[in-house]
This record gives structure tokens, sequence and C-alpha cells, in this order.
């Protein structure tokens, strides 16, 4: 077996040194079972690092992609995946801009194994990728990137994954659907939709409306919810890990536009494997014909 190269760890734990022992002499088995656990000690290890320079923020969520896939018997590689809210900077941003924009708000960051399990990386929601996709200065995001920077500056340039944005553009990867419905109606039709689905959770939920008014700026009514189910989404990440950073959980943003139209809007899966690993698996297709067919149906007559 090739020696381990996990990137981005000044060190190993003296847990992972056991057991990189463990995979140099075990028999294959147990080598797959050590090589997991030596992957896990490492992606925990990035976690923590994120964590702990984030622990000042109210609003957080924490999702182990891995942990959760093995309660449900299924498997993806180790990933956690940390999102973190600032609402002045969101409003700001927010603020006379399209509010599509909080689809990729607030900051997320993805500890994660590839499929190989020989390396551990960071990956992020940066602020080029924001402003290519919804076409905003990147001005507008200088504070959103100070604060991004202050996690990034704890690793080594080895250990972040960051993404060619060539083919990003204006609404790339983005699946949008008008509602029938008026902002409040669909956003309860859309809750209970997602609180029906089987082995479905609701892990969080955004009004950046609500938040805004904190500080005095107005916004359309924009609400943010994150969900997911952790066995198809396992098997969906199983050979394209990266996607736990924007395709799992779930990001669903409902919001009513300067026309009083209602719309919700949600990431193509398929598209977003194909920037991250250029290729797309068969259940993203199937996890993405769900969606839109689950989202229609709920909120158009």
């Amino acid at each position: 077996m090739k020696p381990i190269a996990i990137k981005g760890l000044h060190k190993l734990s003296v847990l992972a040194i056991v057991l990189l022992i463990i995979v140099s002499c075990g028999n294959k088995s147990n080598q797959d079972k050590s090589l997991v656990l030596l992957s896990e000690t490492a992606v925990d290890s990035l976690d923590n690092i994120i964590k702990d320079e984030i622990v000042s923020y109210k609003w957080k969520i924490s999702l182990d992609h891995h942990r959760m896939a093995k309660e449900e018997e299924a498997y993806t590689p180790p990933a956690i995946a940390t999102i973190f809210s600032d609402s002045k900077i969101n409003s700001s941003i927010l603020e006379n801009n399209d509010p599509l924009v909080a689809i990729d708000l607030p900051f997320k960051f993805l500890a994660f194994s590839e499929p190989d399990l020989n390396s551990v990386y960071i990956a992020y929601t940066s602020a080029d990728f924001i402003s290519k996709r919804h076409d905003l200065p990147f001005s507008l995001l200088s504070e959103f990137k100070s604060r991004q920077d202050l996690v990034l500056n704890h690793f080594h340039k080895s250990t972040i994954s960051e993404v060619d944005l060539d083919q990003v553009t204006k609404g790339y990867a983005i699946i949008k659907i008008k509602s029938d419905f008026d902002f409040k109606e669909t956003v309860n039709k859309l809750k209970e939709t997602i609180n029906g689905i089987s082995g479905t959770k609701t892990f969080g939920v955004i009004d950046y409306k609500k938040d805004a008014e904190t500080f005095d700026i107005e916004l359309n009514p924009t609400t943010l919810i994150f969900f997911g189910a952790p066995e198809p989404g396992a098997k969906a990440m199983k050979n394209t890990p990266k996607l736990g950073l924007d395709a799992f959980c779930q990001k669903l943003i409902i919001l009513e536009n300067q026309e009083g139209e209602v719309w919700v809007a949600f990431n193509d899966i398929e598209k977003l494997s194909r920037l991250y690993y250029n290729k797309s698996t068969l259940p993203q297709k199937t996890i993405n014909r769900r969606l839109k067919k689950t989202i229609t149906g709920s909120i158009q007559k």
C-alpha cells in the first residue's frame, strides 16, 4: 500500500500514528477500516481548527456527512460541513442586490477526504465564486472575503481545494421554480413537504429579511432552508465528496422579487459535480429529478 499523504496537518495525532501502523501491517479488511479511521481523524482535526476560529459566531451548524450516513447504514468518505452566519454581512450583501445571492450565504466550509482516503482538504464557497455566479462587484464581498481569510490562514495552500471558475457565469447551476402561492404560504408548504419526506431532516432556517431589520436594512422576503436526507446524500457524495460543500445539505431559497413574484431556487447537483470532478453520477441525477418534482408539486397548483 502506498504511503498515506494527509495534507494540511502539522502533525498526526497519536491515534493516527497507531492507525498508520495498523494499516501497514494488518490484513486487507483491517487496512480498509483503519484507513477510514485515519481519514476521520484527519478530517476531524481540520474541522476543529475551523470551529476554534468561529467560536464567537452565534448562528452555526455542523453536518458530519460521514457519521450521519453511517447511522443510516450508508457510506460516504469522511466530510464535515461547517456553516456559520454574520447577519450584518449577509444584509449588506443582499441590500439592493438580487436576493438569489442568498443561496450562497452564509459562510460555508467543508473538511473532507477524497474517495481514496489518502488526502484531506478544505473547501469553501469563495467570494470569487459568488461574484461570478451572481455578477456582483468583488468590492461588495470584501468583508465576506476578509472573514473567510481568517479561517483559511490557518491552513497551508496545499490543503485548500480550489475550483476552476472559468465555466461559472451568472446563474450557473441554479434551478429556479416559480410558486403559485404568496411568500408565506410557499414557505409553509415547503416546510410541510420537507418534514413529510421519510429520512429527511431540516438542519436550519435563516430569515434574511428579519435579520436585516436589526440593521435598518429593508429586504424583500427571503428565507433559506437547510435540509437533506443522509442516506441518498451519501450515495450522491460517495465518489464526489466535495459536493458536501454546496449540495449536501441542500439549500432551498424562497424569495419574493420586486414584482411580487415568489420563486424557489436550489443548487443543481449534477452541474456542481461536473464543476468539481468533471463528472456526474446516477444518484445525483436521481436526486435532482426527485427534488424538482417534489418542489414543483408543492408550490404549483
